[in-house]
């Protein structure tokens, strides 16, 4: 069951609203010939699913759930937000998103708990983009959801790529508007009620640049920033855009500027990063560094813990030991950079590799 490609029938859009589907095509043009079985398809049910994205609304106004205070962690896309967000999680300290209720946002309280059971057998084994283990609870990324909650994602720059670049640097780097922060505050509450009295453990690159919307929307929120040399950024980051579009794109991609965009982004996001972070406390903001994570992740998750105030669960470390035990054969594709990529780097994103470069990532993915 988990062979067949079924992300080209069902696609992650299978869990948007008509209105979202619709702005997108608006917006960016029809889908291409290939793309359309599957936008017809989300688009359907999308609309079998009214009832009860209209009972999830209508709970959600009657019985709001307390927003407490989130455990976000940001990042720029491939700096080892995924290897984080499953050590935390395999703490047991916090509730997350699995895939099935990140993916359909609309009905997180009613429909996505009853398909949970019906779906989950037919979910990847592995991510697509890198061939992270993935499991039917696994912690999943909130631009899953956010994307189809509205039109501002960059995740739509994938979906929809005819704007590849311009889609790609409105959705991690431009300001968050109204619509963004309505999106963020319903997937979060939707999520809010599984919580149990832990708090919320979510990750999302697209966050980066939107430290000051989180804690706008939630001012008791706690940030956890991982950073990764700007090399193996820029090397994942193509390899993993090239593998998405050819996997979930509904249009030709063939003129999508793939370096151009990570090129133009990166030193963006992290420029907005580091304004916003300014003169936040201890306990509300740390940074990792992904090569320090992955040699010694239980020395770097006890700072965490105790810079961030982060509850204790008992047996935390054990099973964090065993998650450990469980990816130890997971190795990360490798990658090398020409000397032309290189020179790119250094002329584009001199303050980024200044700060976040290590002599033991020079040319590597």
């Amino acid at each position: 069951m988990t062979g067949f490609p079924w992300h080209r029938v069902f696609h992650p859009l299978c869990g948007a609203d008509p209105l979202t589907l619709l702005a997108l095509a608006a917006r960016n043009g029809p889908p291409s010939p290939k793309g359309w079985p599957a936008y017809a398809v989300a688009l359907m049910t999308s609309v079998v699913r009214l009832p009860f994205t209209t009972l999830d609304l209508a709970w959600g106004a009657l019985s709001p759930t307390p927003l407490g205070a989130p455990v976000f962690i940001v990042g720029y896309p491939r700096s080892g937000t995924t290897h984080l967000h499953n050590l935390m999680a395999a703490s047991g300290a916090f509730a997350t998103a699995s895939p099935v209720l990140a993916a359909m946002p609309w009905e997180a309280r009613s429909l996505a708990p009853i398909a949970k059971p019906f779906i989950d057998p037919y979910l990847p084994r592995t991510r697509l983009i890198d061939g992270v283990a993935m499991g039917p609870d696994a912690p999943t990324e909130d631009e899953v959801g956010l994307a189809n909650l509205g039109p501002d994602s960059y995740f739509h720059a994938i979906y929809f790529p005819r704007h590849f670049a311009r889609d790609y640097r409105e959705g991690l780097a431009d300001p968050a508007g109204p619509a963004r922060r309505r999106a963020i505050r319903r997937y979060v509450a939707a999520l809010g009620r599984r919580a149990r009295g832990r708090p919320l453990l979510l990750k999302n690159p697209a966050y980066t640049a939107e430290i000051a919307t989180l804690l706008g929307l939630f001012p008791d929120a706690r940030i956890v920033h991982i950073h990764r040399d700007p090399r193996a950024v820029f090397a994942s980051s193509r390899r993993a855009l090239r593998r998405t579009l050819r996997e979930l794109a509904l249009q030709d991609f063939g003129g999508a500027d793939i370096d151009g965009a990570v090129l133009e982004t990166y030193p963006l996001v992290m420029r907005a990063l580091r304004e916003q972070a300014t003169g936040l406390g201890p306990r509300q903001f740390a940074e990792v560094a992904f090569e320090d994570l992955v040699a010694d992740p239980k020395a770097v998750l006890r700072r965490l813990w105790q810079r961030l105030g982060l509850p204790d669960a008992p047996g935390a470390m054990a099973r964090v030991d065993t998650h450990l035990a469980e990816v130890a054969g997971f190795r990360p594709e490798g990658g090398r950079l020409d000397a032309e990529d290189l020179h790119r780097l250094r002329s584009a994103w001199p303050e980024e590799m200044a700060l976040y470069g290590t002599a033991s990532a020079a040319g590597t993915g």
